[in-house]
Order: C-alpha cells, then structure tokens, then sequence
C-alpha cells in the first residue's frame, strides 16, 4: 500500500469517529432538551388524580357542559366521573368518549328531548287515564308517565360508533376510557345507588327516570342487567331505580368513594342547586310554581348533607331556569354560565392539584 493510500485511510478513519462523537454530542443534547422540556399539563405525573362530582337540575345541567369544555380547554385531565340525573346523562357521554362540543350538539337536538319525552307532556297527562286500562286486565306496570327505554336507545346509539368503544360493543361501564358512576335512588330500600357496571344506556336511563314522569328501573343487584319488570321479578335481588335527586342530587359521598379508591385523588363537584331566586308572594300564583319551590328546597338540603366530601365546589349562575323548562334559551344560559365559572375557577383548580 502507498503512503498516499494510507494517508488517505487515515483520514476516512478520523472522519468517521469525528461523525460518531458528533452524533453522540448531538444524542446527549437532545435527551437532556427532552428532560428539561415541560410537560403536557393534560398528562402531569404528579399530580393528583380528579373526579369530576356532576349534580341533578335538568336543563340546568346544561351547565355541565360549559364546565367540561374549560376544563378540556386548560388540559385538565379527568381521571372519574359520578352524576346524577342530567349529571349521569353528561357524564356518561363524556366518559364515553364525546367532546364537550359533541355533548352540547346532542344536549340542543330536538332528537334528544324526543327520545326522553316521546310525545309532550302534556297529551300524555291527557290520556293519562286511559293508562289504568290495563290494570282492570290484570296487567299491572310500575307507575309512571313515559318508558324510558328509547332514551336507553337514543344514549348508546350516540356512544356505540366512537373509537373509543371500539372493543365494547356492549357499551359496558366498567369497559369505558373514564371510570363513571350513575347514581340513582333505590325505591325498595329509600337508599342511593352508584351504578359502577352493565350497560351505559341503561344506567343513564336509571338515574333520570323522574318519578311519575318516567317509570322504574327494575335491576338485578350482582351486575346491573335490567330485567323487564314482570309480576315475576319483583321477588329477586334486584334494585327498582329511579332518578338519584331525592338521595344524592350531588353525588359527593360516592364521588368521595371513588376518589378513595384511586388513592390520593381530588373531588370537584359541580352544584347547579345552590342558589335560590328572589320571589315575590305574586309569582307563585303560577300554576305548578309552589311544587317547583318545594322541589328546590328539598334538592338543596338533600345536597348541604354531604357538601363537606368535596374538595372544591363550584356553582354556575342558573338560578330562573326551570328544571324541567324546554327552552332552549335557558339551556343555552346555562351552558354559558358553566363555561364562565369554569373558566374563572380552573387556575385556583390546577393549583389545588398539585401535590405538595
């Protein structure tokens, strides 16, 4: 070999390692950029972990929804979900795999009141009477105004097609990506009732089935399965559930449950029952005003028992819409009202998660 070839051998040798140290210094530069990079606040390590404490109110609820979408906004990263009611109906979705805006293009459908409501109230209370036909037939249904089971329909209809339910076709609770509770009231014990497992729709149905407005929920008590609530099954271990407000309209001891269970986790609860409206004696010459007062103050005492197992408590501004009101305005108001006081309580909320 000549000396120029070996000259020339030489010099590719000290080319190669001067490329590997630069790729070295290049790879510890890089790692030690990814160490010293923040983190994504959605995915924070330590942090506590948060369960989202969702309350009744009908189309209050809609408040839900605004809080839900601040929270999304600032990557506030939600580890479990218990509600009641229109809580339970929100919270599900949301568990589920719906987006705040996907929530609130379903909660403002037409399609969504028709299937809770399948013909107005209004007509069905006029032919209420011809309801009581069957029972002089000996066919004897649990009492109330509407099924429920199109509702049932309507919510896992609305969830079944996501990717995030791609491997649970059964739209099973304990199956979904956010650990969720619906909370209903147990007619045969006066007890509430969290349910943690069988099907979404169902559970959902359970814990807003208004008594007399819509009829119970007859459930086995090992696993959730709804039974058809024949004559017959009204001798096994079931629960008969209806809607959670009289027992738990703010779910915060089973919210604490679920926290507990997590560990060290935080309990946020939303309340859309803790302001009253400033009446005068003349407003409640309104026909059905005295019953919705009467409603309110049982609502809200039913939530001050256990107010203490939440964290933190935050309450929109909803105070004049009706419970059951189908205005879409108010809704809309509601909605809003979630969004403004989300958006004002969620820096004090990240701070409260840190862990000390």
């Amino acid at each position: 070999m000549t000396f120029f070839h070996l000259r020339r051998h030489k010099a590719q040798s000290i080319l190669f390692v001067a490329l590997l140290l630069a790729l070295a210094n290049s790879l510890m530069i890089d790692e030690v950029r990814a160490q010293n990079k923040p983190s994504d606040p959605a995915t924070k390590g330590p942090g506590k972990k948060l369960v989202l404490c969702l309350g009744g109110g009908g189309t209050r609820g809609a408040a839900h929804i605004g809080v839900l979408r601040q929270l999304e906004k600032n990557h506030v990263k939600i580890d479990g979900i218990v509600g009641t009611s229109i809580g339970a109906v929100i919270g599900g979705l949301y568990s589920a795999g719906m987006t705040p805006d996907q929530i609130e293009e379903v909660f403002f459908s037409k399609a969504l009141m028709r299937s809770y409501l399948t013909v107005p109230v209004v007509f069905r209370l006029v032919i209420a009477p011809l309801m009581y036909i069957p029972h002089a037939f000996g066919h004897h249904p649990y009492d109330g105004l509407y099924h429920g089971n199109k509702f049932a329909i309507f919510i896992n209809k609305k969830v079944r097609n996501l990717d995030t339910n791609r491997n649970n076709p059964d739209l099973l609770i304990q199956q979904l990506p956010i650990q969720f509770e619906a909370v209903c009231t147990d007619l045969l014990t006066a007890e509430p009732v969290a349910v943690d497992r069988g099907n979404l729709g169902r559970a959902i149905q359970a814990s807003s089935a208004v008594p007399f407005l819509r009829r119970p929920v007859l459930m086995t008590k090992k696993d959730f399965t709804r039974l058809p609530g024949g004559i017959k099954d009204d001798t096994k271990d079931c629960y008969l559930l209806v809607d959670g407000g009289p027992c738990a309209n703010l779910p915060t001891l089973q919210a604490r449950a679920m926290a507990e269970r997590m560990g060290d986790a935080f309990v946020l609860a939303v309340d859309t029952y803790g302001n009253f409206d400033t009446w005068t004696a003349s407003h409640f010459r309104k026909i059905g005003s005295s019953a919705e007062r009467s409603l309110e103050v049982v609502l809200s005492a039913v939530e001050k028992k256990d107010l203490d197992k939440a964290d933190m408590v935050i309450a929109p501004e909803v105070s004049g819409i009706n419970l059951l009101s189908t205005n879409l305005d108010d809704a809309r108001r509601a909605m809003q009202a979630g969004d403004a006081v989300g958006a004002s309580s969620v820096q004090q909320l990240l701070k409260r998660l840190e862990r000390p």
